[in-house]
């Protein structure tokens, strides 16, 4: 699914006409890892969804995704962001399940456009990366959805996901800055499609509610993004994240920075 006004679907669409060829497109559960993810205290993992662009080459699209993840095997929750513009519903799609040592294993139901979702949500922890990695599906399969005068846009039937604990740099050399109400980041060769996002932290790590306040979807080789439409509440503490993808949409950077709203 994708939210966009149509010159940035334009955008979209100019750069699918150089999308290389997509066989092979994964992005690996890391179904050979053994190690427990298992940390002193529950944590929050936050990263993104990728729609899968082979079965829905229209318009593949990243968003926000966050788990709060229990210390020991155990129940977790989090939930999927869908909503990028004003015209839109309140979309979200709520997940839960339990972690078995590397494993996660679960299923997300949520509102999107008026349209009711469901799907699994299946994950492992892989160690080298120090992150999680898994796939979503839809029960419901392609759809597609058009809100007139606001946006339309395909649902895909299937993703994959990426989770990282708060902070974390991939690659290491990426990161994200704030400066008053503007988030900045080195775009890296070859992005297409940059996904920004607020989290509030102290909600995530409650389990209860949506932590997703706002996010966007920057087109093109940029390198920032204005939150003052984010409605961020003055000296409390968020977390900006930032993930950029390319022609094939693999995704090419992630890293997620702490900071104080002004």
């Amino acid at each position: 699914m994708i939210a966009m006004k149509t010159p940035m679907r334009t955008l979209l669409a100019l750069a699918l006409t150089t999308v290389l060829p997509l066989a092979g497109w994964a992005a690996s559960p890391a179904a050979h890892a053994v190690a427990n993810a298992s940390t002193s205290q529950d944590s929050v993992y936050l990263g993104y969804y990728q729609e899968d662009p082979a079965s829905n080459p229209e318009d593949p699209t990243m968003g926000s995704v966050y788990l709060n993840l229990p210390a020991s095997d155990s129940e977790f929750s989090g939930t999927m962001y869908f909503t990028y513009l004003g015209c839109q519903s309140h979309n979200l799609g709520t997940i839960s399940g339990s972690k078995a040592g590397a494993s996660l294993k679960g299923k997300w139901n949520g509102s999107i456009d008026g349209t009711q979702q469901a799907g699994t949500f299946t994950g492992t922890y892989a160690p080298a990366q120090s992150a999680y990695a898994g796939t979503f599906t839809v029960d419901g399969g392609k759809q597609y959805i058009d809100i007139p005068s606001c946006i339309s846009y395909y649902i895909a039937p299937k993703g994959t996901f990426e989770l990282f604990a708060v902070g974390k740099n991939v690659p290491s050399n990426f990161s994200v800055s704030m400066t008053g109400n503007t988030v900045s980041w080195s775009p890296p060769s070859g992005a297409i499609m940059t996904l920004v996002y607020v989290l509030d932290p102290a909600v995530a790590s409650s389990g209860h509610g949506n932590a997703t306040v706002w996010q966007t979807l920057v087109m093109g080789p940029q390198g920032t993004a204005n939150l003052s439409e984010a409605g961020l509440v003055s000296g409390h503490t968020y977390v900006v994240a930032v993930g950029a993808s390319d022609s094939r949409f693999h995704r090419l950077s992630f890293a997620s920075s702490r900071f104080t709203a002004p």
